[in-house]
């Protein structure tokens, strides 16, 4: 999970602890992933926001931190560090925005029953609108690891199409991020 953001355009400090029904913003998809039966829950932190973050884990002791310490660099590097912490036995990862409250263990079971054989990348699709959370094959773990930039793992879905699969979501949650204070309402 992608935790290290400066969140820009959110002009009241760290989105990521700000209240959303009920929660700290971030508190809905650890929650949420937090009870998937997956091999290892990685979150990539950074700076300026990394003490908020690592007091929110407190609360699920079942995830890792990884330190993007070139965070500024954008969600490509995250990609790359958390990439980096990946199991050697891993067969896929997910990928996922933390500002994303609507995930839920559907969304995720829901991608993974696309992915097999050839399709190694595997998202959900929202009113034709791609979605998260994503899910890479073993074979783009080296691609992803190489990663840097703001524009995250897209050029990797668009290089390998015919390792792409989807599905098409009934969730608007797949496509519904909380960047800007007017969503928190």
């Amino acid at each position: 999970m992608l935790a290290a953001g400066a969140s820009r355009r959110f002009t009241a400090g760290n989105k990521l602890v700000e209240p959303y029904r009920g929660l700290p913003l971030i508190g809905h998809i650890l929650r949420t992933i937090a009870g998937l039966d997956v091999g290892r829950r990685i979150v990539v932190t950074g700076e300026p926001y990394r003490s908020d973050i690592v007091a929110e884990l407190k609360r699920y002791p079942d995830w890792r931190e990884c330190v993007n310490a070139r965070a500024s660099e954008g969600m490509g590097r995250s990609i790359a560090v958390g990439s980096a912490a990946l199991r050697p036995d891993a067969e896929g990862v997910f990928i996922c925005p933390a500002d994303m409250p609507g995930l839920t263990a559907e969304d995720f079971h829901s991608v993974a029953g696309i992915f097999s054989g050839p399709r190694s990348i595997c998202r959900p699709i929202f009113d034709r609108r791609p979605g998260h959370p994503v899910l890479f094959g073993r074979e783009h773990f080296g691609r992803l690891g190489a990663l840097s930039g703001d524009h995250g793992a897209a050029g990797i879905v668009r290089d390998y199409p015919t390792d792409k699969a989807v599905y098409a979501s009934s969730n608007p949650g797949t496509v519904f991020d909380c960047d800007t204070a007017d969503r928190f309402v």
